[in-house]
C-alpha cells in the first residue's frame, strides 16, 4: 500500500484483519480533514494488476476499484446526488475528485479492504458500486 512518498521503494505490507484495523485507524489519526489521504491498495507482486484507491476521512471515506473486468474503474456509491460538488482526496498531495455521492462509512472501507485481500484481489461485494467518471 502507499499514500506517502516514502512508501515508493518501501510500500506498506499487510496480511492479517487486525493490521488492516491498525492501517486504517493510522491513516485515519494523519488523514487531515481539508486533504484527506488517498491510499492505492495492490497485492503484492504485482501492483499494475486489479488494485484500489481508498481514500479515508474520520468517519467515511471513498473506494475506486479497477481490474481486468473494470479496466475503467468503478467507485464506491454512498447516499446523496451525484450532481453535487465532488469529493476530493489526496494522493501523495496529488487530489483526486470522486463524484459527490461516492462517500461510504468507515466500517465499509475496512470490510472492503479486507475482502479485496482475502478474495486475492477481487471486487469487494460489500461496497455498491457506480461506474466511475
Amino acid at each position: 500500500m502507499y499514500y506517502l512518498y516514502e512508501h515508493g521503494d518501501t510500500p506498506i505490507t499487510v496480511s492479517t484483519v487486525d493490521e488492516v484495523d491498525d492501517l486504517v485507524d493510522r491513516v485515519r489519526a494523519e488523514s487531515p480533514s481539508a486533504a484527506p489521504i488517498l491510499m492505492d491498495v495492490h497485492l503484492s507482486g504485482d501492483p499494475y494488476a486489479q488494485g484500489l484507491d481508498v481514500g479515508i476521512a474520520v468517519d467515511h471515506g471513498v473506494i475506486r476499484y479497477s481490474g481486468r473486468e473494470w479496466p475503467r474503474g468503478v467507485v464506491s456509491a454512498g447516499e446523496g446526488s451525484v450532481d453535487g460538488e465532488s469529493r476530493l482526496y489526496f494522493y501523495m498531495s496529488h487530489e483526486r475528485e470522486f463524484p459527490s455521492n461516492s462517500e461510504v462509512p468507515i466500517d465499509v472501507i475496512r470490510q472492503a479492504v479486507k475482502e479485496f485481500l482475502k478474495s486475492n484481489g477481487a471486487r469487494p461485494t460489500c461496497v455498491q458500486w457506480q461506474d466511475a467518471p
